[in-house]
């Protein structure tokens, strides 16, 4: 069996297909700056939202003035007021960071079970289970140690007797930081 010898020409074209390449050259780099020209746009487009929704978190944040100080509003009003600006002061909490730090703290020996910010106080109160007492000092470390958390304590812990490996129930407290205040 004989070996046959290839043959290349690379003077002329490779067959039909060669005389449109600059074509489909030139439509691919215009797809290209097209896609870079409406990324730029959807860039700035974010930025400006990002820029009102932090205008308007601002505004929602300032003290508005109090509708419960008017004489005409009878009690159950002042009450509803009470509850909604509760409210307000829940949706404004920026759980994203809060979330984000008792998450970046987590390790393999202990579970959280509650995490229950209070708006006002700034405070927030951790819950959970440890396999022993110095993984919940462990934790507490690294919550101490996220840029948003601080003044981690310990308010209370028991550790289940009764129960296989002797798993230590806990309850934290900590100040949280918001995002402008660091």
């Amino acid at each position: 069996m004989a070996v046959r010898g290839i043959s290349l020409d690379f003077r002329h074209p490779a067959g039909r297909g060669a005389r449109f390449s600059p074509l489909l050259l030139a439509l691919g780099a215009a797809a290209a700056f097209a896609v870079l020209f409406y990324q730029r746009e959807i860039g700035r487009e974010v930025a400006l939202r990002e820029a009102r929704l932090t205008e308007l978190r601002a505004m929602a944040s300032r003290s508005m003035p109090s509708f419960a100080e008017k004489e005409s509003d009878t009690p159950e009003m002042r009450n509803e007021v009470q509850k909604a600006n509760s409210v307000l002061q829940q949706l404004n909490v920026p759980w994203g960071d809060l979330f984000a730090a008792v998450e970046s703290a987590e390790g393999k020996d202990v579970a959280l079970l509650a995490v229950q910010p209070d708006a006002r106080s700034h405070n927030v109160l951790i819950g959970g289970v440890a396999r022993s007492l110095p993984a919940v000092f462990a934790y507490m470390d690294r919550l101490e140690h996220t840029q948003h958390l601080r003044d981690v304590v310990l308010s209370s812990h028991e550790v289940k007797i009764r129960q296989p490996g002797q798993p230590v129930a806990f309850a934290l407290n900590a100040t949280w930081r918001e995002a402008s205040k660091r």
